[in-house]
């Protein structure tokens, strides 16, 4: 085995939302960085080694893949990669495999598909050196403790021995477009519903009881999904919502000590609907909404930044909204009460100029968040635009540094005469 020329192991400690309760996690991952290989005529790596189970007995017939993902702050985000393009391998009958033109990118191995096998990875082991997993946990997210690679370009890992264990008593599935199509990689809200009955001596029910859990989870390249929030049970059912279209199974047995698995959940109308959504996105986007207490029309609109929001309220011969006492700011909370940041026409003045809105009108009234007013003694000559936040419609600065820029993408306009 090659030897190991560096390891950093990067621990991060997390919050995580689970239901109601917040959870402080720790998500373990690592990157291991190999010495060079002369005989490397490319980028491309590889991996190979042998999967064993909890005793150490070979696994075979068992699909591995390498999954590229995004990682962020110690969360994973998502795909770098189509999974048309991933690498996988099968087990040999001794449990052996290989893995080549492996990307060098930060990167999970997985049994696949992974939440629709019942086998998930426990431990890697690289020469002396083993790695744990602490995934499966009930209230976790199905990707949390998994370890993630990223193996140096052109070079070649060996003799890895992955520990497989079967997955602890779970609920699995699959969800499907009405077309068969997989709805991959994609948040859906998960809700295990749980019963039990009471049959009197004739076997009719006379009561019983039961609970739910519910919770974001997230399905993989195939469309699978997990939760390990199962209760005990004898009866469940699972509903899955997404983009407002529901699907649910009907109540199975779950066996004391079982997994329920391969449900197939069918998400039906789902393109008609997003179809209807998208058209009153639009039909409201497009329209003017004319408030009575100023004869001033108003309207949202998508944009890219706040300076190509300018733009766009010019192009309509209107302007950024101005909000000018408390009376404007009410109705525009209950007018544009979507979920979403604004942009408004107000910016952080330079220093030595006076606070106006985009209009050229003063500004007379304020509405500031809990950061309170900023301070407008820069000596920059950059505009730093304000929003208004996306639950409280307080407002807000937003500078090139904070991370909401990136999903600010709606302005409100106003026009003068309605």
């Amino acid at each position: 085995m090659k030897n190991i020329h560096s390891m950093n192991f990067l621990i991060h400690l997390v919050q995580c939302r689970v239901s109601v309760i917040t959870i402080l996690v720790i998500t373990l991952s690592f990157i291991l960085a190999f010495t060079s290989n002369i005989h490397a005529q490319d980028n491309l790596s590889s991996l190979s080694g042998r999967v064993i189970d909890k005793d150490g007995k070979p696994i075979p017939d068992l699909k591995l893949a390498v999954k590229p993902v995004k990682i962020s702050r110690g969360f994973e985000m998502g795909l770098l990669a189509p999974v048309s393009s991933w690498q996988t391998a099968v087990t040999d009958k001794d449990g052996h495999f290989t893995i080549t033109d492996i990307m060098p990118v930060t990167s999970r191995l997985i049994v696949y598909p992974e939440h629709g096998s019942g086998y998930g990875i426990s431990s890697l082991k690289f020469g002396d050196i083993t790695i744990f997993s602490t995934a499966f946990r009930r209230s976790a997210p199905t990707w949390f403790g998994k370890p993630k690679i990223g193996i140096a370009p052109g070079e070649h890992l060996e003799n890895v021995v992955v520990s497989v264990i079967k997955k602890p008593r779970h609920i699995s599935g699959q969800v499907l477009l009405e077309d068969g199509t997989p709805l991959r990689n994609t948040e859906i809200y998960l809700t295990i519903k749980r019963r039990r009955i009471k049959r009197d001596f004739f076997f009719f029910s006379s009561g019983g009881g039961g609970g739910s859990s519910s919770r974001d989870v997230t399905t993989d390249a195939e469309g699978y999904f997990v939760s390990y929030a199962i209760g005990n049970d004898p009866e469940g059912s699972v509903v899955v919502k997404y983009e407002g279209i529901t699907a649910k199974t009907k109540w199975f047995k779950v066996k004391k000590g079982q997994s329920k698995e391969n449900l197939i959940l069918r998400l039906r109308g789902l393109e008609k609907h997003l179809i209807n959504q998208t058209e009153r996105v639009r039909a409201r986007q497009a329209m003017w909404i004319g408030n009575p207490e100023n004869n001033h029309a108003y309207k949202q609109i998508a944009c890219k930044s706040w300076e190509d929001a300018k733009a766009k309220a010019e192009e309509e011969n209107a302007y950024l909204v101005a909000i000018n006492d408390e009376a404007e700011q009410k109705w525009i909370e209950s007018t544009f009460n979507e979920r979403k940041f604004y942009w408004i026409g107000l910016h952080l003045p330079t220093k030595g100029n006076a606070w106006k809105w985009h209009s050229g009108e003063p500004l007379t009234y304020t509405n500031w968040g809990p950061s309170g007013k900023p301070d407008n003694q820069l000596n920059s000559s950059k505009e730093i635009p304000i929003a208004l936040i996306f639950s409280t419609k307080k407002w807000m600065t937003i500078d090139q540094t904070n991370p909401i820029k990136q999903i600010v993408k709606h302005a409100i306009l106003e026009k003068d005469v309605y």
